[in-house]
């Protein structure tokens, strides 16, 4: 008789525990995590930050939470962390015992390997009674990104010939006259434009007087990455990891023209991850912050080809730009693409050629 009351006291405690538990376990629970900065460049590491409180008398003796984000993010070895990695997404499973009233912050470091936007859009949360009769199961909204910018090469890195200019970007520009610019007066000569005479000048001298005229330099670089392995090339890119390499040339370029005051802009034709599927093309320009938005770009090209780069150029050429740089970085040199570049030359820019080399050569 004591047995079987004893058998059924410990069933209704556990019944009571499960109602308990159920109704319970997941109230005053709070959730949180965030990276230790939002952009980083390939190969540094981060930490990813997460907290969880408790805010009840009730303990919570197993908390298990589970989340999912793109490869590419190396985390460390840390106890209470199983992670399974496949080939596009891995999956992050977290154990906890949280007390009454308690936070628990927790620090991974993470290795950012790849390039590329990683997005943690939730995070699941399951947890219930002492002996698991039960469970709990709610998801929290994160909304979290992490932009990995492409690795920047050291200039003397990069497969450049020895009579290329990009070494000497300091001093190559184009000189134009500014009419805004102005360095004093001179005496008249013929050929000088009568708006440009100084009347106070020319009064003072006894001499005809025009204005002194300075000169700007107007510096104009335009990066072009070519996804294209040859000319015959359709929308799969066949050698990822040469264009990856490419990108990181063209950031390491991007970063190398713009120190030293060159208006830089990039051409891809790419795509940008959730953007429409056009070519990526942004303007020459060296304000304050272009190279961030240049990286910020780069972070988020999805090796998808959207036109071919032959048309891409042609695109350049239909839109008249002239007195510009263009660098062509590519895996190949097919006669379509060199005809259409030789097209753009004749129209008064500069062409410079970076082959992208195969990864054999260069371990």
């Amino acid at each position: 008789m004591q047995l079987t009351w004893f058998i059924i006291s410990v069933g209704g405690i556990l019944l009571i525990l499960s109602v308990v538990y159920s109704s319970w376990a997941l109230k005053g629970v709070k959730y949180s995590r965030y990276f230790s900065k939002e952009a980083v460049f390939e190969g540094e590491s981060i930490e990813m930050i997460e907290v969880i409180t408790n805010e009840k008398l009730l303990p919570l003796p197993w908390l298990r939470l589970e989340s999912s984000m793109a490869s590419g993010l190396i985390f460390g070895s840390q106890s209470n962390l199983d992670i399974h990695t496949g080939d596009i997404y891995q999956n992050h499973i977290s154990l906890f015992y949280l007390r009454p009233y308690r936070q628990v912050t927790r620090r991974h470091v993470i290795t950012c390997a790849r390039r590329g936007l990683y997005r943690l859009e939730s995070v699941t949360m399951t947890t219930g009674d002492p002996l698991g009769l039960g469970n709990n199961v709610k998801q929290f909204p994160l909304g979290l990104e992490l932009l990995v910018y492409p690795k920047v090469i050291h200039l003397d890195e990069l497969p450049l010939p020895n009579h290329s200019w990009i070494g000497q970007i300091p001093v190559r520009r184009w000189i134009v006259e500014d009419p805004f610019l102005t360095s004093g007066v001179t005496e008249y000569r013929p050929g000088d434009r009568l708006g440009s005479i100084n009347w106070q000048a020319t009064a003072r001298t006894g001499t005809m007087q025009v204005h002194k005229r300075d000169y700007s330099a107007d510096h104009r670089l335009m990066i072009c990455v070519n996804l294209e392995v040859s000319d015959s090339m359709w929308r799969t890119v066949t050698d990822p990891e040469r264009i990856e390499l490419g990108i990181s040339y063209a950031a390491a370029i991007a970063a190398y023209a713009l120190r030293h005051g060159m208006e830089t802009g990039f051409l891809c034709n790419a795509r940008l991850i959730d953007g429409p599927k056009i070519p990526i093309r942004k303007e020459p320009q060296a304000v304050i912050d272009q190279l961030d938005h240049l990286l910020d770009v780069m972070a988020r090209i999805v090796l998808d080809r959207s036109v071919s780069m032959i048309r891409l150029l042609e695109q350049e050429i239909e839109a008249g730009i002239t007195n510009t740089d263009y660098l062509i970085i590519t895996c190949h040199q097919g006669d379509k693409l060199r005809a259409t570049v030789e097209q753009l030359q004749d129209r008064g820019n500069g062409i410079e050629w970076m082959i992208i080399p195969e990864l054999m050569n260069i371990i």
